[in-house]
């Protein structure tokens, strides 16, 4: 019975996020574990950001490159050659999780926003590229800076900030591999 737990959660996260699901979608995400779900779940806003509505074939286009949402313990060296707008100090909806301009959300329309630290970065090992997605806490540990810092600085501050410390350099990274071409940092030390 420890699947009812864990599907509440689910549930209850796709919620907080300002998604409705179709019933055999969240089947196919329970399926999964909770953290494989979660995982699916933030590549999910990352690759269909006009989406309210979760759909059976949008998280199996999800899933179908990799046997499971994910491979833990993935590793890349290799060189960051791009740090994507929308890098840096945000703001996030505070009933989604989106990311929002301006106090506006897609979803939700006028919101206050809540501020976050994140990095989108290009990634390249000499055969393949992919897109790295640093939340909060990694990118705090991989700039040296607190999101506090970051809000004394200001967006454009913090972002030179970012392009400085990881820019053209090489890097170690451990992670997980999510679909879609992304890969969600866990660990990056430069080598």
């Amino acid at each position: 019975m420890s699947s009812v737990p864990s599907s509440g959660g689910i549930l209850q996260k796709i919620l907080e996020r300002g998604y409705q699901i179709h019933p055999e979608a969240l089947k196919v995400l329970e399926a999964r574990g909770e953290e494989n779900a979660l995982a699916v779940l933030e590549s999910f806003s990352e690759r269909f950001s006009e989406a309210i509505v979760i759909e059976v074939k949008q998280v199996e286009e999800l899933l179908e490159k990799t046997p499971g949402t994910k491979e833990f313990g993935a590793k890349l060296k290799g060189r960051i050659t791009q740090i994507y707008d929308g890098s840096g100090l945000i703001q996030r909806c505070p009933k989604c999780n989106r990311w929002i301009i301006d106090d506006f959300c897609m979803v939700h329309s006028d919101v206050e926003g809540i501020w976050d630290l994140r990095i989108k970065a290009r990634f390249d090992d000499g055969k393949d590229r992919c897109t790295l997605i640093f939340k909060k806490g990694i990118t705090e540990k991989s700039v040296n800076i607190t999101l506090e810092e970051a809000k004394k600085l200001g967006e454009a501050a913090t972002l030179e900030q970012i392009r400085e410390a990881l820019f053209g350099k090489n890097f170690e990274i451990e992670g997980v591999k999510l679909n879609g071409g992304n890969f969600l940092v866990k660990d990056i030390r430069e080598v």
